[in-house]
């Protein structure tokens, strides 16, 4: 299934994503937003590294990735797109049943 998301989560600038997850699987996230992260190749490498990992990991996993492309971001965080990848499911798919 495909999300769309945007917010200004705590602590975060505004940021807008689309992601799609089979499952509990992210299989493809594009993050975009006011936020800044330089050099922004390695942010698109985050982001393509990210396919295929669990939901309730992308917290640890953006963070992670982020240090080991050498990504400076300011006003996003993990936990500011984990939030709003859950928010965004929890609003399109009310029913469903997370995994945190």
């Amino acid at each position: 299934m495909r999300i769309d998301g945007v917010g200004k989560p705590e602590g975060c600038k505004l940021i807008r994503f689309s992601a799609d997850i089979e499952g509990d699987t992210l299989n493809r996230i594009r993050i975009r937003g006011d936020f800044f992260a330089s050099p922004e190749a390695g942010f698109d490498r985050v982001e393509e590294r990210l396919a295929g990992i669990p939901l309730s990991e992308l917290e640890g996993c953006f963070n992670t990735l982020l240090q080991e492309e050498e990504v400076e971001a300011f006003g996003i965080t993990g936990s500011g797109i984990s939030s709003l990848v859950y928010a965004s499911l929890k609003s399109a798919f009310p029913n469903r049943e997370e995994k945190l």
